[in-house]
């Protein structure tokens, strides 16, 4: 790694959002040839350091210093001119678009003034090879993939794009442990190349794994930068939340019993051999009041569809789906009105980013808040209880979501069904790209569901996730339930070991 001078550095650089001071005198550089790591809890000031370096926020106090010169980037495109370029954590994919159009976004290359597709094609093939996913139709719509792929084509274009300084923002939420690996890997290979990488990421092997340096931000100021190689991750997260996390403990200890109490309780959702092609197939269980279900697979397993199909968006070929012993009948509406409650994986598909915090929690109950005619201090008020119980920061309901940390988005996303609590709750990756304070806030929300008699149905592919918080776990892999887990220690090998039929590394 070359230790000359920095290829960026930020100087004494602060932000302020209304009264929230989001940065305070942040020191930050980054050196030719260096993956420079950057952790902290959800809205401790990563995001906004990162959209400033990005260019996406150009207006701050302090000063950005690219190749030893100030500058003050006005867009993203000025930025991605100069050479740095982003892999956001909330994909900006177009999904009618073909998986190579959306690498190459906005910069196809051409022949003659057209689009040079033949080009285009092989180019998308040779980057998604060199990430380990050689099996993807470069040709085809990317809405026909999971959200893996989807990541990975941002991942794609970000790598394509030339630049000399890469920020990965939690570039591996949606991967599976094989591609994780192949992603760190390269990641390493570019920083040997001479390319820069900012690698913000909440799992903490990850970090110790692929960086050279570390620095940790809480409360919007900068706590240390360490090296990597020097630091282990009960010092990461003791630097981040200043105090040792009850979740993190449990997450990473090596193993965990899991028992089934709830097995002479009240069925509540069961589904009945539920068949969707080229997504899940004969897949049958139980869900009791009161117990908390762990859904475990890899991307693609058909985890989340599965999710989905219970809400009401897809309507499987074959099966049924019981609530209290009667079918539930398909759509959404039908599901909510029934008492179902569903969280996607994605917060940019289950929330109206630009709209306030109070209409995306009151939207499926403007019937019963506000009836024909609206009425916003209602909504506002009913909103303010549900998003104080949950933790939201700032708990503002006023607030545009696009404005909250990715954490906050998620818990906006938990509060609107608390409005009018369910008899099932399902949640898909409730903690995807969360620090480990906030997936512990999140962890406590569902346990009192389950302790109120909700059955909470938990979809994740993060096995820490789901060992945190199951009291029966399920694993999917290849459209099908293959393994259930009750009464014994769990380890987060044994999971993923059902889940890909092999020993897989840990992430």
């Amino acid at each position: 790694m070359d230790t000359t001078s920095p290829l960026l550095e930020l100087r004494n650089v602060a932000k302020q959002f209304g009264g929230i001071q989001a940065l305070v005198g942040i020191d930050f550089d980054v050196r030719p040839g260096e993956v420079h790591a950057l952790v902290g809890e959800n809205g401790a000031g990563k995001s906004t350091m990162m959209k400033i370096l990005a260019g996406v926020i150009p207006e701050y106090e302090g000063t950005m210093v690219w190749k030893g010169r100030p500058v003050r980037l006005r867009n993203p495109r000025h930025a991605l001119d100069l050479g740095i370029a982003m892999i956001h954590q909330e994909l900006s994919v177009m999904p009618e678009l073909t998986v190579a159009e959306n690498i190459f976004l906005g910069r196809q290359p051409l022949r003659a003034g057209t689009v040079d597709w033949a080009r285009m094609f092989r180019e998308a093939e040779a980057v998604l090879a060199e990430l380990g996913f050689d099996h993807v139709n470069v040709r085809e719509p990317l809405e026909r993939y999971p959200l893996g792929v989807h990541q990975l084509s941002e991942i794609a274009r970000a790598l394509t794009s030339g630049a000399e300084l890469i920020i990965m923002d939690e570039p591996t939420s949606a991967l599976s442990p094989m591609e994780t690996r192949h992603l760190l890997e390269l990641t390493r290979e570019l920083a040997a190349t001479g390319k820069s990488v900012v690698y913000i990421s909440h799992f903490l092997e990850e970090v110790t794994w692929v960086a050279d340096r570390v620095t940790v931000l809480r409360d919007g100021r900068k706590i240390a930068t360490l090296e990597a190689r020097k630091t282990d991750k009960q010092e990461l997260v003791r630097l981040m939340l200043g105090k040792e996390a009850a979740f993190f403990e449990e997450s990473y200890m090596s193993g965990r019993d899991v028992e089934d109490p709830h097995a002479g309780a009240r069925p509540v959702l069961t589904l009945e051999r539920l068949t969707r092609p080229r997504a899940f197939s004969d897949v049958s269980f139980t869900l009791h009041a009161g117990e908390i279900l762990g859904l475990y697979g890899l991307i693609g397993s058909g985890h989340f569809e599965l999710g989905e199909a219970i809400y009401g968006l897809h309507r499987p070929t074959a099966g049924r789906i019981l609530l209290e012993g009667q079918p539930v009948p398909a759509g959404p509406r039908r599901a909510i009105d029934r008492g179902v409650a569903y969280v996607p994986p994605s917060r940019r598909s289950g929330l109206f980013l630009e709209k306030p915090i109070y209409q995306n929690v009151t939207l499926p109950w403007l019937a019963q808040i506000s009836g024909l005619v609206p009425q916003v201090p209602k909504e506002v008020r009913v909103t303010d209880e549900v998003i104080r119980r949950v933790g939201v920061r700032p708990p503002d309901p006023q607030k545009e979501v696009l404005y909250l940390s990715g954490g906050n988005q998620q818990k906006v996303a938990i509060a609107r069904w608390l409005v009018r609590p369910p008899k099932v709750f399902v949640v898909s990756e409730p903690t995807r790209g969360m620090d480990v304070g906030a997936k512990e806030e999140v962890m406590k929300i569902l346990h009192e569901l389950s302790e109120a008699g909700v059955a909470v149905l938990l979809i994740s592919s993060e096995p820490e996730t789901v060992l945190a918080a199951s009291e029966r776990i399920l694993v999917m892999a290849k459209g099908r339930i293959v393994r259930e887990f009750v009464g014994e220690t769990v380890t987060k090998e044994q999971l993923l070991h059902a889940a890909s039929g092999e020993l897989a590394e840990a992430r």
